[in-house]
C-alpha cells in the first residue's frame, strides 16, 4: 500500500482457507457470531453454499457493499458487489439477517481536511492513515470517504444510521451487472431481505473516528493488537 513504510511482515499466513477459517470460528464459538464483510462476497457465498450446517451460528451479517444511489465502478454498481455479483446474490437471498452499509452512507461519512490534519499529529496510526489517504484517489469535494470502517461504527453506534428494510435484488448480467436494486414500492415482494442504511450522522462519525484513532497507542500497533 503506497504512502507508508510498513516494514517487514512479521506474521505468517494461515494454512486454512478463508472459508475453512470461518467455519472453525463459527463451530468453536459458544455464542452466535456477527460477521462483518468488507470485500467481495465470494467467501461468504462459499461459506453459505458449502457449509450450511454452520449458518445457524451466524447472528447477523453486516456488509460494506451495494448502493441504491449510484455506483463507483459503473453508473449503478458498487465495487464489492460488482467484483462478484453472483456471490452477492447468493448472500442477499440466504435468509440471513443482513445489514447493507453501502455507498448511500459511506459517501456521506466523510473525513474532512481538518480531521486529516488532526490525525497527522495524533499518533503513529494517524500518520499512517494520513500518508495512505494522500495516495488514495477516493475523494469527495468535502472530504475523504472511510468506506469499510462504517460497518464497525454502525455496530457500535447504530443510532447514528437511518435504515430502511427492502427486498434487494442483485443484477448478475447485462449493462447493469453488479447493481443492487431495491423494491422500494413493494411491487414484487411483500417482505424484505436486507436492512439498507441510507443516512448517517456525519459529525458523530467523524468525532468517533478521530477519537478511536487517538486511543491507539504505538505499542498496540507494534504488537498488532488494536481495539476500537
Amino acid at each position: 500500500m503506497p504512502g507508508y513504510d510498513f516494514g517487514e511482515v512479521q506474521t505468517t499466513i494461515l494454512d486454512l482457507s478463508a472459508v475453512d477459517a470461518m467455519v472453525e470460528v463459527l463451530q468453536s464459538s459458544p455464542e452466535k457470531v456477527t460477521v462483518v464483510a468488507v470485500g467481495a462476497f465470494t467467501n461468504i457465498a462459499n461459506l453459505i453454499t458449502q457449509h450450511p450446517e454452520v449458518i445457524s451460528k451466524i447472528e447477523r451479517l453486516v456488509v460494506m457493499g451495494g448502493s441504491l444511489s449510484g455506483g463507483n465502478m459503473t453508473s449503478v454498481a458498487e465495487f464489492n458487489v460488482f467484483t462478484d455479483p453472483d456471490a452477492a446474490k447468493i448472500v442477499f437471498n440466504s435468509g440471513l439477517d443482513i445489514t447493507m452499509i453501502g455507498l448511500d452512507v459511506t459517501l456521506k461519512a466523510l473525513i474532512s481536511g481538518d480531521t486529516v490534519a488532526k490525525l497527522q499529529g495524533a499518533n503513529e496510526t494517524g500518520r499512517m492513515l494520513t500518508a495512505m489517504m494522500a495516495f488514495y484517489g477516493d475523494n469527495e469535494e468535502t472530504g475523504k470517504p472511510m468506506h469499510d470502517v462504517n460497518t464497525l461504527y454502525y455496530l457500535l453506534h447504530p443510532e447514528s444510521y437511518q435504515l430502511v428494510d427492502y427486498w434487494v435484488d442483485v443484477v448478475t448480467d447485462g449493462p447493469a451487472i453488479g447493481g443492487t436494486v431495491a423494491d422500494i414500492r413493494h411491487a414484487y415482494h411483500d417482505k424484505h431481505n436486507v436492512h439498507v442504511a441510507l443516512g448517517v450522522d456525519r459529525p458523530a462519525f467523524e468525532q468517533w473516528f478521530i477519537a478511536a484513532i487517538g486511543q491507539i497507542s504505538d505499542e498496540q500497533i507494534n504488537m498488532g493488537k488494536v481495539e476500537i
